[in-house]
């Protein structure tokens, strides 16, 4: 007999990720087949297709720069330059972690609330890019958001490095894989 067991809803972080992976995967094809479309039209046709750079530039490729930083930081697959910290002991590196990541994650927030800020005053002129007004101001949100959620990324693997006994310590950048 089955157990009723209460239904479990995934995680914001799980739908966030989720969400943001969809993104980029459509960003991704949607730059491919735009450009390979331009591509065909220019050499078949001789008329490229109108605005292709604007939406290449804004709509797909600022989304997937900034989807790349995060997954990256959730991969922990960022460059980490080590001379100073290779000599520290477990708890001189988890102090040297925290504060690195605090700086971090102030300079991205600040950094995030301008982009807002930006993004704003974007919306409100109604910016747009070329010579077929492409509108660009909701993508100047998608860059304050990726500087939060890069964040987020940094402060959910500072707590697990304080608090759940995990630390790159043994991670230094000579392993094999790097290689």
């Amino acid at each position: 007999m089955p157990q009723n067991t209460p239904k479990q809803f995934p995680s914001i972080w799980r739908i966030g990720k989720t969400a943001l992976i969809g993104l980029g995967t459509f960003c991704l094809y949607a730059l491919v087949l735009l450009t390979f479309a331009d591509v065909l039209s220019r050499n078949l046709f001789n008329r490229p297709i109108p605005g292709v750079l604007e939406v290449t530039e804004y709509w797909l490729m600022v989304p997937m720069v900034f989807i790349g930083i995060w997954w990256a930081g959730l991969g922990h697959e960022h460059v980490r330059v080590t001379m100073l910290t290779e000599a520290l002991g477990r708890n001189s590196l988890k102090l040297a972690e925290s504060v690195v990541a605090l700086i971090s994650i102030l300079i991205l927030l600040r950094m995030a609330w301008l982009g807002f800020h930006v993004a704003y005053e974007s919306m409100s002129d109604g910016e747009y890019a070329g010579a077929y007004k492409i509108v660009i101001w909701p993508v100047r949100f998608v860059t304050a958001l990726g500087f939060l959620s890069f964040a987020l990324v940094i402060a959910k693997h500072i707590y697990l490095v304080l608090f759940r006994a995990e630390t790159d310590a043994e991670e230094h950048m000579e392993s094999p894989e790097a290689l």
